[in-house]
Formats: C-alpha cells, sequence, structure tokens
C-alpha cells in the first residue's frame, strides 16, 4: 500500500460513487477502479459492495476508512508543521555562558528589541557542545585558537571598606595570601583562572564561601565576610557602599572573554547577528566605563 493509493480509496469511500471521486481527483475512471482493485488484493478483502453501477463501503471498508482518516490528516498536515518547526529552530540561538552572564544577558534584551522573532535557549554547562556560540573566558594567552576576542580586562581585588588594605592603590597577591576568599564555584573558568595566579605567587586561596552569584559576592564583601576577585568590566560597577577595588599589582592579573561559534550551526544568519551585536555592546561598556574612569 502507498499513499495515494490509499487516498484514492478515501476519495471512493466519500462519493460512493466511482465516477464523481474519479473526477474529484482528477484522473481517469478506469485507473481509480483498478487502484482499489489492488488495494483489495493487497489486504485480501473485500472493500465495497458494489450493485450495478454504485459502490457501498462494506463493514472492512468501514473499518479501514474510519482507521485511515485520521493518519491521512496527520500526514496532510506534517509539511505545514515541519515548516513550522524549522523555522522556530532557525530563528532559536543556543547559547552556552560560561562567564560573563551580565553582559550577555544585556545584550540578549537589546537584540530582542531588534528581532523580536528570535527566541534564545540559555545554557550554562562546559561538557555542552550543542550550542550555537559559547562565551567562556580564560587567561589572555590561553584563549583557543577559535576563540572569537570579545574582550580583555583586568582582574580587581574586591575588599571590605573597613579592611586595612582599603586604602592602598594597589595590592599583590602575596598581601592577602591568609585571607579569606570569596568565590565563583570550582567548575566555573574565572574560579579557574584566579586560582592559578595564587597558584603563581605560591599560595592556594582560603576559600571560604562559594557562590556563583555576583550580588551575593558582593554582598558579602561588604559585610566583612571575606575578600574576592572581580573583574573590571564584566560584573559591572561594585556599587556596595562598604567594599571597594583595588587593582592587582604582583601578579599582573587579567582575563580575556571570547566566544566560540559553531560552524555547524543551522541558523548561523541569527547566530552571525547576535555575536555582531555582543561585540557592540561589550565595546560600548568598555568605552562607557573608560570615560568615567579618564573623568575620575
Amino acid at each position: 500500500m502507498d499513499i495515494l493509493q490509499l487516498k484514492y480509496f478515501l476519495a471512493a469511500a466519500e462519493y460512493e460513487h466511482i465516477t464523481k471521486a474519479a473526477h474529484s481527483l482528477h484522473i481517469a475512471q478506469p485507473a481509480l477502479s483498478q487502484s482499489i482493485k489492488h488495494l483489495e488484493e493487497e489486504l485480501g478483502v473485500e472493500l465495497f459492495e458494489r450493485k450495478n453501477r454504485g459502490i457501498h463501503l462494506n463493514a472492512c471498508g468501514k473499518l479501514l476508512k474510519s482507521e485511515l482518516l485520521p493518519i491521512i490528516d496527520t500526514l496532510d498536515s506534517l509539511p505545514v508543521r515541519l515548516k513550522e518547526v524549522d523555522k522556530e529552530a532557525s530563528s532559536t540561538i543556543q547559547l552556552n555562558i560560561l562567564a560573563a552572564s551580565m553582559l550577555i544577558t544585556k545584550s540578549i534584551i537589546s537584540f530582542k528589541k531588534l528581532y523580536p522573532e528570535v527566541k534564545f535557549r540559555l545554557l550554562q554547562d562546559a561538557d555542552e557542545t550543542d550550542f550555537d556560540i559559547c562565551i567562556s573566558c580564560a587567561a589572555s594567552d590561553k584563549i583557543p585558537k577559535d576563540g572569537i576576542l570579545l574582550l580583555e580586562e583586568k582582574i580587581l581585588l574586591a575588599v571590605p571598606s573597613i579592611s586595612k588594605y582599603a586604602s592602598l592603590k594597589s595590592i599583590s597577591l602575596n598581601q592577602v595570601k591568609e585571607e579569606g576568599f570569596i568565590n565563583f564555584s570550582g567548575a566555573r573558568p574565572f574560579r579557574i583562572i584566579c586560582d592559578d595566579y595564587c597558584k603563581e605567587k605560591g599560595f592556594k586561596p582560603k576559600i571560604i564561601f562559594e557562590s556563583d552569584n555576583q550580588e551575593c559576592i558582593k554582598n558579602l564583601i561588604a559585610s566583612n565576610f571575606g575578600i574576592a576577585f572581580w573583574p573590571q568590566y564584566a560584573w559591572g560597577k561594585l556599587t556596595a557602599k562598604n567594599a571597594v577595588l583595588i587593582p592587582i599589582n604582583r601578579p599582573q592579573c587579567t582575563r580575556t572573554i571570547y566566544a566560540i561559534q559553531n560552524q555547524h550551526s543551522t541558523n548561523s544568519k541569527y547566530a552571525n547577528a547576535f555575536l555582531k551585536h555582543l561585540i557592540k555592546v561589550i565595546a560600548s561598556i568598555q568605552n562607557t566605563s573608560s570615560k568615567v574612569a579618564d573623568n575620575k
């Protein structure tokens, strides 16, 4: 049985008249009669009672009709449904966000205003490979070859304003090796970078609290709970009144935020557009922060 053969049967079942059914299908009457005959032979049962020039569905024909109608309806609707799924898939950008989530969020919001039809699927998994764009970070000399540079920024030290370090113009990591650190969880790229800088100075930071929430880290510093590494741009200003940022002079702590674009992405049109928008947004934030710093 093939789909066309079954559709021929349904037309004959609807009209219960070979000539009318053949006319509706735009085929010759003998062709329709032959198709039904072959179908009956394949099934091993008759589907119609033939009386004079008319045909009427028998019990087998009625059962086949009732079973076929929803199947054929589903098959007929598939092209439209498949196009809808393809359209949604091609307008959905899968982002794997491993760094700079605040900057990425701002970019998503402003991009949606330009392309309201676009949807985002957000991931946060270092082992995930099914993405259109992955945003991560590394020490400046360790970004992958296929990494697209988004931002280079210093890593500062955030300390409580009542800390003995608060008045310093710059600081060495050796000076704080006995202090308690509030930091990102161990699997996050930013945490790995900061741990490596501490290792470079010969110590392992004493982690007193781990959090993946920047606001939580800021509040704990302001409450004199400990100190933390703070990226120059990606987390925004340290707005807490009871905390200050100090540049680190030994070693020179920096990181690079980069993007990796999946070259096998099926919706490269929107992924490319978002990547360009992201670069523009980050450049704007960086320029604004630099101007503010120059005016102080």
